[in-house]
């Protein structure tokens, strides 16, 4: 094993051997995907792909390897897909935030970190979460050095074996509320009016020019790396003005990338919609001619029936954040009624997972339980686990534009491969009619991860990333941040929270309109 030092950080962190050994990778079950499990499977992998698959004592009869992975314990199946995110390995409750109301709650700071440190332990915590591919939108630390700082992170991902899709942010309007921003900040007291235009001066450092710019450098470096996928993100059509917007799909048909955009996260941008274009975000969208299989749209809460046949009718994929749409109170996405229409919807965790943990298979299981919808029909359909690890493997990856890679075990496909240690979920007794997918996903987390494969090397052994030098990573982000944290938290803050009431009462008007368009929603939240 090498060792590359970082030049940006100074840590030293260990690079993965680049020798591709011939490996049996076998198990009790071998899930090859959501509906295909094989018991006392294996996978033969060779030069970092799948080139046979079948059960473990025909493997051993037709191959010979360098090396056999596993036991009769382990369940073998596919590694994760991480469908969104941002890159958060210290999660907004560790840097000082409770979560709330989105329009409200977003207008928050941080002291610094390391934005390449930081997603370096996103990547390790995933990894052994059992994710091997992650999507990730970057909003910039620093909007002057985005040539720094978006290949630092891209690299942060690499050097620990993970594949992203990485999708640089942008929002350009509408920064504080829906509608007239400049007559909403002319009407604040002088020293909010100041800490606006402070942040509006900021953001148009990094505007629509800088963005394509990035994008398409990015592009260009990463075009031929079998780890990196580009996209374009516009952080939401709320977010960012009609001609960028076309300007992004007309660069991205002809780059050949995949956008990811959040739609229709919270009730305010819903009716913003019909205020502002008569119609819903997504159907504003369409108008653009935006939507088509390319694109993939995130959160998708507060969706009509005729918003699930647009997506279904060109070709959109959904990502789902079940435990974030939770916690910045956002309500539920109609998962089942997406997955009925046609609609591939992938998970994303989107850094704030249930247990703020990066815990992938908690996430599952939430998913599963959260659409168990209420009936009184026996035997009525719903959504079952078996799905649910769909959406966290085929579907994720669909979403991605890498189907064709990862997300199964199928022969040809690139073997990245997660071992799950399933006796603790089987102690004492597990009836043997139960599905090993069903089994995982009922009682599964990430300290049964014991190891997992990228491109047919090991790099979670024993539950923990083996390149890695984690207590050093640790170390460096622990002395990244100011040592007055709380102090240099509560001063950025301060005029923030001043701001907050402001925009309440700015969207007030609004409550009562909400009815109109709310309709008969999917999901009744106990909620008057």
């Amino acid at each position: 094993m090498e060792s590359i030092s970082n030049s940006l950080t100074g840590t030293t962190f260990h690079n993965i051997v680049l020798h591709m050994e011939a490996s049996i990778v076998y198990g009790k079950y071998l899930i090859v995907d959501w509906e295909t499990v094989v018991p006392d499977g294996a996978v033969y992998v060779e030069n970092g792909r799948i080139a046979d698959v079948g059960k473990y004592t025909d493997l051993k009869q037709r191959h010979t390897c360098d090396q056999e992975i596993g036991s009769p314990e382990h369940f073998v199946m596919p590694g994760f897909v991480n469908a969104h995110s941002h890159g958060k390995g210290i999660t907004d409750f560790q840097r000082g935030h409770l979560d709330d109301t989105l329009e409200t709650w977003k207008f928050r700071s941080y002291p610094g970190v390391d934005p390449e440190l930081d997603t370096r332990w996103a990547a390790v915590k995933q990894l052994e979460a059992g994710v091997t591919t992650s999507m990730h939108n970057h909003d910039l630390v620093d909007p002057h050095s985005p040539a720094d700082e978006f290949p630092a992170v891209v690299e942060a991902y690499k050097s620990c074996g993970l594949k992203v899709a990485f999708a640089p942010t942008l929002a350009n309007r509408n920064w504080f509320v829906y509608g007239d921003n400049e007559a909403f900040v002319n009407s604040l007291p002088a020293e909010l009016r100041a800490v606006c235009r402070t942040r509006m001066d900021r953001s148009k450092v990094y505007g629509p020019a800088a963005y394509m710019a990035a994008v398409g450098t990015l592009a260009a470096n990463y075009g031929g790396d079998p780890q990196v996928k580009i996209m374009h993100g516009p952080i939401s059509p709320q977010w960012v003005d009609s001609d960028t917007l076309k300007a992004i799909k007309s660069d991205a048909d002809k780059k050949n990338l995949r956008i990811h955009i959040h739609v229709q996260q919270t009730k305010l941008q819903n009716l913003y919609g019909y205020k502002q274009y008569g119609t819903s975000l997504l159907g504003f969208l369409d108008s653009l001619g935006f939507l088509d299989e390319k694109v993939t749209v995130g959160h998708a809460v507060w969706i009509s029936e005729k918003d699930i046949e647009l997506l279904a009718a060109r070709g959109v994929s959904v990502t789902h954040h079940a435990s974030c749409n939770l916690r910045v109170r956002n309500g539920i996405s109609p998962v089942f009624e997406l997955l009925k229409a046609g609609v591939q919807v992938g998970i994303g965790m989107d850094d704030k997972e249930f247990g703020d943990d990066k815990d992938y298979l908690e996430e599952m299981r939430l998913i599963s339980k959260l659409h168990r919808l209420p009936a009184h029909r026996l035997d009525s359909d719903h959504l079952r686990p078996k799905e649910v690890f769909r959406m966290a493997t085929e579907y994720g990856a669909r979403t991605l534009g890498w189907e064709d890679e990862v997300g199964s075990l199928h022969k040809g496909k690139r073997a990245d491969i997660v071992l799950l240690d399933a006796r603790r979920i089987s102690e004492p007794f597990v009836s043997p009619s139960q599905s090993p997918v069903d089994l995982m996903v009922y009682r599964a987390g990430t300290r049964d991860v014991d190891m997992v494969m990228a491109d047919g090397r090991l790099v979670v052994e024993k539950g923990k990333a083996i390149h890695i030098d984690r207590s050093a990573l640790v170390d460096k982000l622990r002395a990244s941040l100011p040592r007055d944290y709380a102090g240099e938290l509560e001063q950025r803050n301060r005029e923030l929270k001043a701001l907050r009431p402001y925009i309440a009462e700015w969207f007030a008007g609004w409550y009562n309109e909400m009815e109109a368009f709310e309709g008969n929603p999917f999901y009744h939240f106990n909620n008057r």
